[in-house]
């Protein structure tokens, strides 16, 4: 059986991302390693520090030791450390915002990339912009933050975040072609009212399983 490790910054996405990555890969193991200081660390400092980027190298260790043939990092704020997390494990790692940011240039020129997490929004954007690159494409990008989306999460106040993100989405609407929701804690937006969405809006989750099950299908490692 194939072993796929999931790195997190906050203990709210791992049961929504493990419900999807099991119904996708039923005959796949997932470990969840998480350190949900790491995002609050990133703000503190305005960036990832040495310390950070050592407590990842040993996430990534961890995962090797737990005979894992993969790692997922889940959380767009430390997207960027994916190559010192291969590093330190000698695994392949992956993005869960890869697939997103692939299919909102595909969709669209005019890009809305909307956060609750300053740390997201800047890397996020920075993906967009290299998958655009990669695609010969060129795109606008229109940032937009919803911080207090992410207070009344972190509360227990579901309902005021997605209304919050509901109004930044009818905002970004008017101007933009397709709208990146930039956390995987987002997400539950789009499951919620999809049909109320009045442009394209992408979440990592489901569109980033879907192609890491493709890439480890790729590998041998996942049997139908």
């Amino acid at each position: 059986m194939a072993t796929l490790a999931l790195l997190h910054t906050g203990a709210v996405v791992i049961k929504p991302i493990n419900d999807i990555a099991r119904s996708l890969m039923p005959n796949v193991r997932f470990i969840n390693f998480l350190d949900d200081a790491i995002v609050a660390d990133i703000f503190r400092d305005d960036g990832i520090t040495d310390p950070v980027r050592r407590r990842l190298s040993h996430l990534g260790q961890c995962a090797a030791d737990a005979k894992a043939d993969a790692i997922l990092i889940t959380c767009s704020s430390i997207s960027e450390m994916a190559m010192t997390v291969a590093e330190a494990s000698g695994l392949p790692v992956f993005k869960i915002d890869d697939a997103m940011a692939e299919e909102a240039v595909r969709l669209g020129t005019r890009i809305g990339v909307l956060a609750t997490l300053p740390t997201t929004l800047e890397p996020t954007c920075r993906l967009v912009e290299s998958k655009a690159r990669a695609a010969g494409k060129s795109i606008v990008i229109r940032k937009e933050l919803a911080h207090e989306a992410f207070k009344q999460l972190s509360q227990g106040n579901a309902e005021a975040h997605d209304e919050i993100l509901r109004a930044a989405i009818d905002k970004l609407a008017a101007t933009e072609d397709v709208i990146v929701l930039a956390q995987a804690s987002m997400a539950r937006l789009i499951q919620a009212s999809p049909s109320l969405l009045p442009i394209p809006v992408l979440a990592s989750p489901l569109l980033g399983m879907k192609s890491v099950q493709q890439r480890l299908r790729e590998r041998g490692l996942v049997v139908e």
